[in-house]
């Protein structure tokens, strides 16, 4: 026995052959677009987070390093062996266990306000902003061996780890004074003959170290951007830290001697740089990429600058004293 098939007639089946409706389409496409709109909104969102919380790391980490670089420096400032430069009496400099009493080792530290007075500034400084000038003993030091012939004879030393050459500025001391003086001749014996007669005959006991000079500025970076720079003993400019806009110097003085600051000052309301006791570093950093929704103002020592772009910026601020020159 056949059985019938249960056809549907021709017009119920097609209408539910047929396509969406026009209405149908466009209801469809608005709620695809909201969809692709808000996806991209939160796209676009997260992006700028994930760029200004990058930012802002980066930031963090380049301030921790500039900071404790410059602190570094800073708090051995002054610093030549045995001999404290504590005991000079600003008051007297000719009387100043130290020799030359001229020399910046006496000072231990010097800021140019603006760059005024730096003598030699190198070529990628930028205008108008600070610098900092360091002077001290550095690195491992050579002990004598036996007292020297005479003050302009060899300088008999337990080993050159830190490896003297000729020309090199160096400090020789003992726990009553100093002489800095120029290198003439270091022979593998090792001993160093100075280019000059030094004020004393040194004997064992003394140390000798080299003589840093080290100064800190803002400068431009073959990419155009501002950066912490450092020069030592007149070699090549080094690129410490990128993104650093500004530097301001503070310097506490001590005027009557007490080992106490009375006053925090610029560079120029420093009268006598053997009364600074300490320094106020302030740097200004900011952002790779405009990640800001506005204008930034920051503060540095008092003055309010409004920047004319939206890059992210923070001032890093420390106190360093110079442990050479506190009791």
């Amino acid at each position: 026995m056949k059985t019938r098939r249960n056809l549907k007639p021709l017009h119920q089946m097609a209408f539910a052959m047929r396509g969406l409706s026009l209405v149908e389409l466009m209801v469809a496409m608005t709620i695809g677009l909201i969809l692709t709109a808000s996806i991209g909104y939160v796209y676009i969102g997260s992006r700028q987070t994930f760029r200004s919380l990058d930012d802002f790391s980066r930031i963090q980490e380049n301030y921790r390093f500039a900071m404790d670089q410059i602190g570094l420096d800073v708090r051995q400032a002054g610093y030549t062996g045995c001999v404290n430069v504590a005991s000079i009496d600003p008051a007297a400099p000719t009387t100043i266990p130290l020799q030359p009493p001229t020399h910046p080792l006496g000072q231990a530290v010097r800021g140019y306000l603006n760059g005024a007075g730096w003598a030699a500034p190198a070529a990628n400084y930028v205008a108008n902003t600070d610098v900092l000038q360091v002077t001290a003993a550095m690195g491992q030091g050579a002990s004598l061996t036996a007292t020297m012939p005479g003050a302009g004879g060899a300088i008999p030393i337990n080993g050159n780890p830190a490896g003297f050459s000729a020309g090199d500025t160096l400090v020789i001391s003992d726990c009553r004074s100093a002489d800095t003086f120029t290198a003439g001749v270091v022979d593998a014996t090792p001993t160093v003959t100075p280019a000059a007669a030094l004020t004393k005959i040194y004997s064992t006991g003394a140390e000798v170290y080299s003589l840093v000079d080290t100064f800190y500025y803002i400068g431009t970076n073959p990419a155009g951007n501002r950066s912490l720079y450092r020069i030592q003993n007149g070699g090549a400019a080094e690129e410490l830290v990128e993104n650093v806009e500004d530097m301001v110097l503070r310097f506490g003085v001590d005027t009557n001697n007490d080992f106490a600051m009375d006053a925090y000052v610029d560079a120029a309301g420093v009268a006598n740089w053997r009364q600074v006791l300490s320094a106020r570093v302030n740097l200004v950093f900011l952002s790779n990429n405009n990640v800001a929704t506005g204008a930034q103002p920051y503060v540095v020592e008092g003055v309010t600058t409004t920047p004319g772009d939206t890059r992210l910026r923070q001032v890093a601020t420390a106190t360093y004293g110079l442990r050479n020159r506190l009791p």
